[in-house]
């Protein structure tokens, strides 16, 4: 199973992002998405430990590939990774360099055809 984490200052963005995708793959797959848009309080803005929970939550899929927008999104990440002390699971974690939208949509669309994350990484390349 893989995991996608979708980052953004906006929790707007993040869930309507997530609605898109889980329109097109089998949400109950080998495709799992997440929303970690915006703050604990509704506002803009983005929470580190928020997405290490998430992070966390998805201890057991093979691969987690995360994707951030702009800014502090992209920094809030690297802070959750950051917090990771389990080497095993820090291993699993790819903060994507691929836009927010495009590339999560092609990593989920791709993720339920080719299960090698690396294959997965490759197609990014192609946006």
């Amino acid at each position: 199973m893989i995991s996608i984490i979708l980052v953004s200052h906006s929790k707007k963005i993040t869930d309507g992002l997530k609605e898109m995708i889980e329109e097109m793959v089998d949400s109950t797959g080998d495709v799992k998405i997440f929303s970690a848009g915006g703050t604990e309080d509704g506002r803009l803005g983005t929470d580190s430990v928020a997405i290490y929970n998430i992070i966390k939550q998805s201890s057991q899929h093979n691969n987690i590939l995360i994707f951030a927008d702009i800014g502090s999104a992209i920094l809030s990440t690297e802070t959750a990774i950051d917090l990771i002390e389990d080497e095993e699971l820090k291993s699993k974690v790819t903060l994507v360099d691929a836009p927010l939208v495009e590339g999560a949509f092609v990593a989920s669309i791709q993720a339920m055809v080719d299960k090698d994350v690396e294959g997965i990484l490759a197609e990014l390349q192609n946006i």
